[in-house]
């Protein structure tokens, strides 16, 4: 049995980690760290995890197999290359690091100890994603041409206090946080991304950090314009403080245009998750598409957030999928490497948007 210790107590801990491990075959979490050790406890007793830590390098020499790091991004790369130095498997919550150079470090001793890795791009995942991709490499759209995407959320149109939103313990604003699962996404559908130009916006003033101390505040919205290798655009548009009246609070939008025809996919977080596609040629406006059962793997169609439960607790996805290849002592995606690559154009994002928002070239080397 892998035994793996978690780094985080935040409500995203209780809603990915914990349930998605919580009856894996292979292994399961018996170890949990966080800072208060009050919530600690209690989210132990809720989950049966017999040991607690307030010090991540005390769960890191105790009776673990590998460790899932959860928290806040200023912690990533400490936690990380110290589990990577006691040869742990690691999944690093994205955005990887703080910077690329943080990120880069991050992989090489992932890639010297030789372990099992992951970053958790979670929207790779969904059905609706996982047929388009299924899709282009099928030649429906034959040599893509154009990508635009967007994710409209709202959460942080209260104005409150917030880490994510701090420069000194987030790294970036939306474009590390939302901006990053869009970068990998248009990676994984166009190929390497080579160039990248962006604007950012601060519409909504941040509140107070709970100290009272100076910070610096970070992007709530953002636009990344991005040029694949294969000569494909992306339009990749980021926000946090849209107003979409849905339960979840968030909607993505998908528009793909290539040589042989054109997809588009939608998902509202409620109850729509589809994909239309016209191919070159034909008359008449984009037919929905019937999403093959591959792509569900047994997930109800509706509402959409039970999709994702069901895609991420009882499914190889992500988290269940990086423990199964723990246990099997084998190599799976996206890695440590791919959160770095993908790091590296948020950094060239964040460059390009912080000054001229020219293009700022992104080698691969």
């Amino acid at each position: 049995m892998v035994r793996v210790g978690l780094v985080g107590t935040s409500w995203w801990a209780e809603a990915m980690y914990l349930p998605a491990l919580a009856d894996h075959p292979a292994g399961r979490i018996t170890a949990l760290c966080g800072r208060d050790p009050d919530r600690t406890r209690d989210v132990a007793a809720s989950w049966v995890i017999p040991n607690t830590f307030t010090d991540w390098s005390h769960m890191l020499d105790s009776d673990i197999d590998a460790v899932i790091v959860a928290s806040p991004n200023e912690t990533h790369f400490e936690i990380t290359m110290a589990a990577l130095a006691r040869h742990l498997p690691v999944l690093c919550e994205k955005p990887l690091g703080m910077n690329a150079t943080e990120a880069a470090r991050m992989a090489a001793e992932a890639a010297r100890a030789g372990v099992t890795t992951m970053v958790p791009f979670t929207y790779r995942y969904m059905p609706t994603n996982q047929y388009v991709k299924q899709l282009i490499e099928d030649g429906y759209v034959g040599q893509p041409y154009q990508l635009s995407m967007r994710y409209f959320a709202g959460y942080a149109r209260d104005g409150a206090y917030a880490w994510r939103f701090d420069e000194s313990r987030a790294g970036s604003g939306i474009i590390g946080d939302l901006g990053s699962h869009w970068l990998d996404m248009a990676r994984w559908f166009l190929g390497e991304l080579t160039e990248i130009s962006a604007h950012r916006d601060f519409f909504v003033p941040r509140g107070a950090r709970p100290d009272n101390a100076d910070y610096v505040p970070v992007e709530d919205s953002a636009v990344i314009l991005a040029r694949s290798a294969s000569g494909a655009t992306a339009v990749l548009q980021v926000s946090a403080v849209c107003w979409e009246g849905t339960p979840f609070g968030q909607v993505h939008s998908l528009d793909l245009h290539g040589s042989e025809g054109t997809l588009h996919a939608f998902n509202d977080w409620d109850k729509i998750q589809e994909v239309r596609g016209v191919r070159a040629g034909e008359r008449g406006p984009a037919r929905v598409l019937d999403l093959p059962d591959s792509v569900w793997n047994g997930a109800p169609h509706s509402p959409v957030h039970d999709t994702y439960r069901h895609v991420f607790r009882r499914t190889e996805a992500m988290t269940r999928g990086w423990l199964s290849a723990v246990a099997e002592g084998r190599a799976v995606e996206p890695d440590l490497a791919v959160g770095a690559r993908v790091q590296r154009l948020v950094d060239a994002a964040i460059e390009s948007a912080t000054s001229d928002g020219g293009w700022r070239p992104t080698p691969t080397g």
